[in-house]
This record gives structure tokens, C-alpha cells and sequence, in this order.
């Protein structure tokens, strides 16, 4: 359980807003959870939040997302005994969200230090296979105690899976990851992008596919989407970095 001294502490050292705080709190709690449970070796962790909490990218993120490996009905069972353990920790809310593919749950947090409630989306898809499985340790300042490894996708697969989501949707997150996993040095090979794609009945069409996707995006756009996402004294840096990620990937990424 985390206190009011701890939230304010925390708020403080990473210049974010509180509810921001508890968001990231009830993450990393029920990863914790999760991958404290048998058989949880199959289900994999990825999207921006795996990106910010194993790779260290700067911005915060709202969601859940997995990839998971297994039957429907023992998931089933693992995310039962899963919020069973959480509920025993903290006081929450837990519900099934109607979605066209794969599981998604409603997981709200009713703090104590807080007098309204935090919730986060957990997105769980089932339609295709992790192709480079990892495992790492999470460290945190948070009030919570990791005794397992957290399974995830790839930095090359959260590479290739962040170009499937430029292609298919217009966030700002999506090219702030996509850079930030650049930086990196990460270089994925066309045939993982083209898999990746090709779950979603998508591909790369045209000779500059990428400079496209870039080229949806506006400067209002990506500020808006990423605002509440950065430490509050980098916000107003924000245009200056759109400019710059933009003009990053089109050198990195469109000319490859």
C-alpha cells in the first residue's frame, strides 16, 4: 500500500502529477501480481508501458498490454487468482470491457490517499505469437517487492510492433517510442515488421510507407497526445521536440 508521504516523495522526484503516481503504482503492482502466478512465463508484456518500465523511456503511459501464449480458460483462472491477490492489498474494482478481439479488464484503484479513483485498461491478445521471448527484472521506487522475472516482447519486437501502430493510428506516443527505441540502436529486420503486419491484415505499401504514417502527424497533435505523459517541466518543450523526432525517423527510419 503506498502512504501520502510516499505519493508526494514520489510526485516530487519525477515531476509528475499525483494521480499520474498512483496510475504507475497500480501497474507495477499488478505486474508484480501477475508474474507472481504459475504458468504466467506465457504471457508477455509489451506496449509503451513495458517501454518506459523495462527500457527506461521517459514518459509515462495509462495501459496494460500483453501478448499471451495459452488457453483462454487457464488465463482465465491466472487473472482470477491474480486480482485475488491484489484485492488483498489495496482496495479495487475489476470488470471485463467488451472488445472485438482478445480480453480486456477495467481495473480501477480506490485510494486512500486519494479522494477519487485511478483506473488503468489490461489488453490481452491472443491472435499471434511472440517471436523473440525476454525476460527481465523490474527495479522501482514504488512500495512494491518483485520476487519474479517479468516476461516481455523484445526491444526489436516492441520496435517492429511500434511501426504497426504508426501505420495504423495516429498518437503521438507512438512516434515518441518509436524514437526513443531508435535511440537505442535497435534494428529490426522487414521480415519481423511484415509478420507483425500481417496479424492485423496490414502492410507496407508505396516506396516510402513510413514518410506517409510521419507525415499524419501535426505539432497540436502530438503535444495534446503526449502532454500528460512527460514530467510537467518538459511540456513546454514539447513542439521543439516534435520537430526533432519527426526529422530523427525520417533520417533513421524512411530512407532504411
Amino acid at each position: 500500500m503506498i502512504t501520502t508521504s510516499q505519493l508526494t516523495l514520489l510526485s516530487k522526484k519525477l515531476n509528475i502529477t499525483q494521480s499520474v503516481i498512483l496510475r504507475e503504482y497500480l501497474q507495477i503492482l499488478f505486474l508484480s501480481m501477475l508474474y507472481q502466478q504459475k504458468k504466467s512465463s506465457s504471457i508477455f508484456f509489451k506496449g509503451g508501458t513495458a517501454i518506459h518500465l523495462i527500457y527506461k523511456a521517459p514518459r509515462f503511459s495509462e495501459d496494460l498490454d500483453f501478448t499471451v501464449n495459452m488457453d483462454e480458460k487457464d488465463f482465465l483462472v491466472l487473472i482470477r487468482d491474480t486480482v485475488k491477490k491484489l484485492s488483498q492489498q489495496e482496495t479495487i474494482g475489476f470488470k471485463e470491457r467488451k472488445t472485438i478481439t482478445g480480453k480486456r479488464f477495467l481495473l480501477t484503484l480506490k485510494p486512500g490517499v486519494m479522494p477519487y479513483d485511478i483506473f488503468i485498461n489490461l489488453d490481452f491478445s491472443f491472435r499471434e505469437k511472440v517471436l523473440i521471448k525476454e525476460k527481465s527484472i523490474i527495479e522501482t521506487d514504488y512500495p512494491v517487492l518483485f520476487t519474479s522475472y517479468i516476461h516481455h516482447l523484445s526491444k526489436e519486437e516492441l520496435f517492429a510492433e511500434k511501426i504497426r501502430a504508426l501505420t495504423s493510428r495516429k498518437k503521438g506516443r507512438d512516434l515518441y517510442d518509436l524514437w526513443y527505441l531508435s535511440t537505442l540502436g535497435i534494428n529490426p529486420t522487414m521480415r519481423m515488421i511484415q509478420k507483425k503486419l500481417k496479424y492485423y491484415g496490414l502492410e507496407l505499401d508505396g516506396k516510402d510507407p513510413l514518410e506517409k504514417s510521419l507525415g499524419k502527424f501535426t505539432e497540436k497533435d502530438f503535444v495534446r497526445d503526449l502532454q500528460p505523459f512527460v514530467p510537467i517541466k518538459e511540456r513546454h518543450d514539447l513542439p521543439r521536440l516534435f520537430s526533432y523526432i519527426t526529422s530523427y525517423l525520417r533520417a533513421s527510419l524512411v530512407k532504411n
